[in-house]
């Protein structure tokens, strides 16, 4: 993925709480996300007060276009929500990705490495018009597997 760093304060060393990357795994943040009242359980539906960001969002990630990285805060609660980037990261959690960078105030970085944080360095997706149907895969693998059976005889 081609993140972007876009923040106010990113770039601006006399910041007093300058933004930094924080990788997170997309599971344990949906979770901590679920806690706020920006959560989004499905695109477009009722939790959804803006569907046509994530559509927007797809265009551009399927086109490869360099995109700007979510930033995210805590709540005093401990939940996690965004200053910007919900149908971004949306358009990552709802096509298969596992971990994502984000963009976080220096001071709520621990914060949220400790919530949410990987080890993973990668933030691809499974594009929607590349997946094989579970079917397909399956028979393939029971062929492979049957011509392993077949030598292994011979």
């Amino acid at each position: 993925m081609n993140w972007t760093v876009f923040s106010w304060d990113i770039g601006y060393r006399r910041a007093p709480d300058a933004d930094v990357r924080v990788w997170i795994d997309i599971d344990a943040f949906d979770r901590c996300w679920f806690l706020s009242d920006q959560y989004i359980a499905v695109p477009g539906d009722a939790s959804d007060d803006n569907s046509n960001r994530f559509a927007k969002a797809g265009k551009r990630f399927l086109a490869g276009e360099p995109m700007w990285m979510p930033e995210v805060s805590v709540e005093r609660h401990g939940a996690l929500s965004f200053r910007d980037g919900r149908h971004r990261y949306l358009w990552m959690r709802e096509h298969g990705a596992l971990s994502m960078e984000v963009a976080v105030a220096r001071s709520q970085a621990p914060a949220v490495r400790r919530l949410c944080g990987t080890r993973r360095r990668t933030s691809w997706f499974i594009p929607p018009r590349s997946r094989v149907p579970t079917a397909l895969v399956l028979g393939v693998l029971g062929l492979a597997a049957a011509g392993l059976v077949a030598v292994a005889r011979s």
